[in-house]
């Protein structure tokens, strides 16, 4: 079977084009299902107004929370791609490792550090009476579910440094159609509201995250690595801590 990129023996030109237009695509749906997320939310009857404005304002609150995935993913991926190219599999490995480590311990952190003082860090973003209880509903599922986000995110780096933009596309389109799809369904069917938009959310990361795995990816597939072809279950071995 074709390997998707070829990071040591493939043209330059050719790498950026195949890698970059596959993360481009996954960052336009990303911004697309955001915006129709808040459009479900927007129409929910008689309270549609004022939940759309509590949900927004957990926005700065959620970027905060998703750039510590950035810290780790993008920090440490190019870290993994210097040591699959200098042919140190092992170091590679270890990097892999701890990351997923350091998003597991992070997201716990979050949660434990955030969750006692949501109110105030809404507040402090514009909720006032009227839109406060829709920002907390929101939030609150949201922040229990700062795992599957975190995992999403972050470990979505590692899957695109070893080639498989492609992989890495398909992870963040599942999770955006996921999204769109249950959002209907527990607003407006289990008529749950606000807290059915961040439960839809919650679950969506959970199955992008999923797919980030590769014990979830089809078996015989193969890896791109700069020292060689590597088996699927090769790479399945670099979540190992040997």
């Amino acid at each position: 079977m074709k390997i998707e990129n070829d990071l040591g023996n493939d043209r330059i030109s050719g790498l950026v084009w195949k890698i970059a237009i596959p993360s481009m695509l996954a960052q336009f749906v990303s911004v697309c299902y955001s915006i129709v997320d808040r459009i479900y939310v927007g129409n929910i009857p008689e309270v549609g107004d004022v939940s759309l404005a509590g949900v927004g304002i957990c926005g700065p609150v959620v970027t905060m929370i998703g750039s510590v995935a950035f810290l780790v993913g993008v920090g440490g991926a190019p870290m993994m791609s210097i040591q699959m190219g200098a042919g140190r599999d092992w170091k590679a490995r270890r990097i892999l490792a701890n990351a997923f480590l350091m998003l597991a311990v992070l997201s716990v952190l979050l949660v434990a550090a955030v969750l006692p003082i949501r109110e105030p860090m809404l507040r402090l973003f514009g909720a006032s009476g009227v839109t406060y209880a829709y920002a907390e509903t929101y939030f609150t599922i949201y922040l229990c579910g700062t795992l599957f986000a975190l995992m999403a995110t972050g470990m979505n780096q590692y899957i695109i440094c070893q080639g498989f933009a492609v992989e890495g596309m398909k992870s963040v389109i599942l999770g955006a159609v996921c999204n769109i799809v249950l959002d209907p369904v527990f607003i407006f069917v289990f008529d749950m509201g606000v807290a059915g938009a961040a439960l839809a959310t919650v679950i969506s990361q959970a199955a992008s995250a999923a797919t980030c795995f590769p014990s979830c990816s089809e078996s015989g597939r193969r890896c791109a690595s700069p020292s060689g072809v590597t088996t699927r279950r090769s790479w399945e071995r670099s979540w190992s801590w040997e």
